[in-house]
């Protein structure tokens, strides 16, 4: 097995086992059909040490991801991403993006604007 092979294979069966452990499935809606749409989101932005994403699950040892994984809910990427437009988007490097709008204009598919 090729080096790209073998981590993109360490790091999509570290995840399956990470959202076993966090219940399988989002904790708002409890989506669970796919393992990309899922991501752990950190309660507390002072105790988070890492993203629990990319080349984290292959970079840091197991024990690393069990203990960070217990600062985390797992959510589908839309409660996600409904749940940072409520509260902003905090960043890796500690800036803040503003909150979004609530409401989508909800214009006719194919309108131009």
């Amino acid at each position: 097995m090729k080096t790209g092979e073998y981590l993109r294979s360490k790091r999509n069966s570290r995840k399956e086992e990470l959202i076993k452990i966090k219940g399988g499935s989002c904790k708002v809606c409890r989506y669970s059909k796919s393992a990309s749409a899922l991501v752990f989101h950190h309660k507390y932005k002072k105790k988070k040490k890492f993203n629990i994403s990319g080349n984290n699950l292959t970079k840091k040892t197991w024990n690393e991801l069990l203990l960070e994984v217990k600062k985390c809910d797992l959510l589908c990427a839309n409660c996600h991403a409904e749940l940072h437009d409520k509260k902003g988007w905090i960043h890796e490097n500690g800036n803040r993006t503003r909150k979004m709008p609530r409401k989508i204009s909800r214009k006719k598919i194919g309108q131009v604007q």
